[in-house]
């Protein structure tokens, strides 16, 4: 173990309690499975998107998962890792892979937590929230077309990592 356990200065609360009283007073449905995990489900424009947090407390570390609800055939992996790898390219925070037996597109981001207060963290967690939620909405397009292994695939990428300077 590199460092201590997670600490906040005069605040024993798990971030995954914070989470848990975060997804209460948005509304949102969440299930606690123990001290370590809970899955919510957020609100997107193209659909619901599972998220999952995990609390590793030997790091500190937060990790979150949110899932799109797109299974992605096995004769359709190769389309959808070229389209993975230009995605990650053009991704400042997180990144997307495959999880839930290499099915689902999933965006991933880990937060260190170490010394970060309570009240700045739950700020922090629902950054990432709305991050991950604007990605999955950016990508959903193109997540569908690599599941019906589309060839406009490319195209639609091409425009949703398509970067605008100014204003119209």
């Amino acid at each position: 173990m590199i460092g201590v356990p997670f600490e906040i200065a005069n605040d024993d609360n798990n971030p995954i309690d914070m989470v848990e009283e975060l997804a209460e007073t948005k509304g949102w449905v969440y299930s606690r499975h123990d001290d370590f995990t809970i899955n919510i489900t957020l609100p997107g424009q193209k659909a619901k998107f599972d998220v999952s947090l995990e609390w590793q407390e030997e790091f500190s570390a937060l990790l979150i998962a949110c899932s799109l609800p797109i299974a992605i055939a096995d004769a359709n992996r190769e389309m959808l890792v070229h389209a993975l790898e230009k995605i990650n390219q053009n991704l400042w925070l997180g990144h997307f892979d495959l999880s839930n037996q290499d099915k689902f597109p999933t965006f991933r981001h880990t937060l260190l937590l170490r010394m970060i207060h309570t009240g700045l963290a739950v700020d922090i967690v629902a950054d990432i929230f709305d991050i991950a939620v604007a990605e999955c909405n950016r990508f959903y397009t193109t997540f569908q077309l690599a599941q019906a292994g589309d060839v406009r695939l490319h195209d639609d990428l091409s425009a949703a990592i398509f970067e605008t300077i100014g204003e119209a």
